[in-house]
């Protein structure tokens, strides 16, 4: 049933994006059925292969990483490493970003294996959530940014681990240990001499993840770069004194833009004089929390229930600690 919808999602998209791609075509030579605006169509091509190369990547990091679990680290060695204390567990899990650099674009790989091979899905989540806000280069780059305004890299960190921790003890709560991963993926090599290679596996899986993965990172770039294209930023302007909206209109920004959580505080810094500061911390957990290309890879990994409650409680969560900031004293 499973990888009869995967199958059917995957057709659904290769038809939309060929279609694209034709009335695009027909454009170039002159045959219009559509009219695009010239400079409106050259800033969704920049935008869009932005967001792809930028991606890629660590897509292929992530991947890489996914399947060197797979090849290397037995589900008993898992049982192992994780603590038996399940609050404990996920506090440790909100922390290992701290040590491994990858960002939200080649999380999802990672954790899906994870979760695969023993890890509870409420620490899986905690650590996808909070990796790509307290890893190594993410730090620095935010540092770098507000280089004068040195407090919102530590309100960043500490409302990034806040955010991870409070969604993972709220999955731990609703979900359990219940099944939430798809069995769409999982790719087995087969026996003969000329892959019993680690080395094979290794690459066999990381082509396979990476395939799986990119049909849906170009689609969601691809709706990305047509939001941004419709200029959102000038739409969410209005709000940027109300201590609450501005919260949920830089929330709904980062969803939007999906933009990479080691260049995001770059374009955060550029709203400082106009947007509270609750609500630019809300910009800065939430978008690598989720974004549209990445909730496209989520609903391709998780059930559908579990993707779109989990997409609810970051947004929720971190609007919620955004206005907090706004309205707390010592901030005003």
């Amino acid at each position: 049933m499973e990888h009869a919808h995967q199958h059917k999602t995957s057709s659904i998209l290769k038809f939309i994006f060929f279609g694209i791609i034709i009335m695009v075509s027909l454009n170039i030579l002159g045959i219009k059925f559509i009219k695009i605006d010239k400079d409106a169509f050259n800033s969704f091509s920049a935008i869009f292969i932005s967001i792809i190369l930028e991606a890629i990547p660590f897509i292929l990091l992530g991947s890489f990483v996914s399947a060197v679990i797979q090849v290397f680290v037995s589900e008993a060695t898992i049982h192992k490493l994780i603590p038996k204390n399940k609050f404990f567990a996920i506090i440790t899990a909100s922390l290992l970003g701290f040590f491994i650099p990858i960002c939200e674009c080649g999380i999802i790989p990672v954790v899906r294996r994870l979760i695969k091979k023993g890890v509870p899905s409420y620490v899986a989540i905690t650590f996808m959530l909070s990796c790509p806000i307290i890893n190594p280069v993410v730090i620095l780059s935010t540092y770098n940014a507000f280089y004068d305004k040195k407090y919102m890299l530590f309100l960043r960190i500490g409302f990034g681990l806040a955010v991870s921790i409070i969604i993972g003890l709220l999955l731990w709560y609703l979900e359990g240990d219940n099944k939430v991963v798809l069995d769409t993926y999982d790719h087995h090599s087969c026996c003969c001499y000329h892959c019993k290679s680690k080395l094979y596996e290794i690459f066999d899986h990381t082509s396979h993840e990476f395939l799986d993965i990119g049909k849906f990172l170009i689609f969601g770039a691809l709706i990305s770069a047509l939001m941004q294209t419709a200029n959102i930023k000038s739409l969410i302007s209005i709000y940027s004194g109300d201590s609450f909206l501005s919260v949920v209109a830089m929330g709904i920004f980062a969803y939007v833009i999906s933009l990479c959580s080691e260049a995001d505080a770059f374009i955060a810094r550029t709203f400082m004089q106009q947007f509270t500061v609750g609500s630019l911390v809300t910009f800065l957990i939430l978008g690598p929390m989720i974004d549209i290309k990445n909730t496209l890879v989520l609903f391709s990994s998780f059930k559908k229930r579990f993707a779109v409650e989990l997409i609810l409680l970051i947004f929720l969560i971190s609007i919620l600690c955004g206005t907090f900031i706004n309205t707390s004293l010592v901030l005003r």
